[in-house]
């Protein structure tokens, strides 16, 4: 029984971690889904965006309203026609894109009367205006109704006689006249209103109508005649870039943060601090001469010496308590390592050691002072002895 209760605790362990890598697996799956339909439509938007963007208008129409001066003496006009067209939008002010090259046209409908065959050719003039009313551009193009031969036009006429009574169809043509081909916008100078003219005043016309067309090339072309490919491949490169940036986002925030110290510095704990001021404090209390006091025949006398070496304070105590033999070797080993020694009477020794003393209160406190006089006639006669 032991033993099917154990492999059933093992079963039942088992299935409950593949149920829990599962539930992962679904989860990340899940998460992951959601992250790439964010991630499409978010590129579906940036995609549009740019399109509105990047593309200009590819045809923008204006009509023409000619004005002309009639004669008072006779029917007719005494003035050529001429129009001046506006070109701009009252929200957005200048249609036209800088650095875009357009094509200007002029469509004029005519009827094929016997005034308009007999005249022939006329010249159509266009004045290319900035706001201030100076002409920037100034193009002329020639044109005339399409020649019909008289039998020509009476088959034309028998045949669409129906269409032509019921006035679905007029005895007209439309003259396309393009005046400019690649017109360019000026950025620091835009169009602001476009002059035309007729130069005849015997031309009929029912109508005129402006069209400017845009001449896209290069992405432009792309973007408007293969508008799926172009969206495909537009849509695929946000997703891609979207796509890193995601990645590159959930690596660093999944990965704990390390923290660089930087060069130069050092984290040093206050208990360190601490202690290295003690330890320059110590420092500091040693380089004054310290004192020995051996014991000569005949005259009391104490010896102080100048070390350069780091000795504690108990140290020189404890070298001051020591027999007259064991001193006498200190002595004589410090001195065969350049130390100098100078005879002094007991009072200037305890005027020295108050100094002493006085200088290792400064150095806990981190204040710097001028020596004693005193002292300073010590140091210079242990110097004197040095050299």
């Amino acid at each position: 029984m032991a033993l099917l209760g154990s492999y059933i605790d093992d079963k039942r362990k088992a299935a409950w971690n593949y149920l829990q890598s599962w539930q992962s697996t679904v989860y990340s799956m899940v998460v992951l889904g959601a992250t790439m339909v964010v991630i499409f439509w978010a590129s579906v938007f940036l995609y549009i965006s740019f399109y509105f963007t990047f593309m200009p208008q590819e045809s923008v129409t204006w009509p023409i309203h000619f004005q002309y001066r009639s004669c008072v003496e006779q029917p007719g006009l005494c003035s050529n026609p001429t129009a001046t067209v506006g070109v701009t939008d009252p929200v957005r002010g200048t249609v036209l894109v800088g650095g875009q090259q357009y094509r200007v046209v002029v469509d004029m409908d005519m009827p094929e009367s016997l005034t308009n065959q007999k005249i022939g050719m006329f010249l159509l003039s266009m004045d290319m205006r900035s706001q201030d009313g100076k002409a920037m551009q100034r193009s002329s193009r020639s044109t005339m109704l399409r020649y019909k031969s008289p039998l020509l036009h009476t088959i034309s006429t028998v045949v669409f006689a129906p269409f032509l009574l019921y006035g679905w169809q007029e005895e007209k043509q439309t003259v396309t006249v393009e005046l400019f081909t690649q017109y360019e916008e000026n950025p620091v100078t835009p169009l602001w209103e476009i002059g035309v003219e007729v130069a005849s005043r015997h031309v009929e016309f029912y109508g005129a109508t402006l069209r400017i067309h845009a001449t896209f090339t290069g992405l432009r072309y792309l973007m408007y005649y293969y508008p799926m490919v172009a969206a495909s491949i537009g849509i695929g490169i946000c997703m891609i870039f979207l796509s890193t940036v995601v990645i590159v986002s959930w690596y660093q925030f999944s990965e704990p943060a390390l923290m660089i110290q930087p060069q130069g510095r050092s984290s040093v704990s206050p208990a360190t601090t601490t202690s290295t001021k003690v330890e320059k404090v110590t420092m500091k209390q040693t380089d004054p001469p310290s004192i020995t006091a051996p014991t000569l025949p005949g005259l009391s006398t104490t010896v102080i010496k100048t070390s350069k070496g780091k000795e504690s304070e108990a140290d020189r105590r404890r070298g001051s308590e020591e027999g007259k033999d064991d001193q006498g070797d200190e002595d004589s080993s410090r001195s065969s390592e350049g130390d100098s020694f100078e005879l002094v009477a007991p009072s200037q020794l305890k005027r020295a050691a108050r100094v002493v003393g006085r200088r290792g209160l400064e150095a806990e406190e981190g204040e710097e002072e001028d020596v004693n006089e005193e002292d300073m006639v010590v140091r210079h006669r242990v110097q004197s002895v040095s050299t």
